[in-house]
């Protein structure tokens, strides 16, 4: 698919947006692990509270949850940033957020606005 064919707003724009978002929070996961790891437990212990274990959206917390706790860096790293449908699912229940500022947020999805339209 090339960038031409994917429409602002559409699915496929979402899922690269996320996928952008997560390889910025990548970056700074390998400058800052400490920070951006205790944002995502702090989200995550929020967030599984509200949500049953046995729901979709309570799998996928606690799934983050195990990778996390693996304190296996590498392995986070490539589930988080994978472009596969399995990174895609995961990347939709993310407890990254947070980890960039509204201006970092902002900058990532102009960029991928402008990444769209050229």
């Amino acid at each position: 698919m090339t960038q031409q064919s994917v429409v602002f707003g559409s699915h496929q724009f979402l899922d690269r947006l996320a996928l952008a978002f997560h390889l910025a929070v990548a970056a700074r996961l390998t400058s800052a692990p400490d920070l951006v790891l205790r944002q995502a437990r702090e989200n995550l212990n929020r967030w599984l509270k509200l949500h049953t274990p046995d729901s979709r959206t309570g799998k996928s917390l606690l799934e983050w949850q195990k990778l996390i706790e693996s304190r296996n860096l590498c392995v986070l790293l490539a589930k988080m940033t994978e472009d596969t449908d399995e990174g895609q699912r995961l990347r939709q229940s993310s407890p990254f957020v947070g980890v960039l500022s509204p201006q970092e947020r902002e900058e990532l999805i102009s960029r991928c606005e402008k990444e769209t339209t050229t």
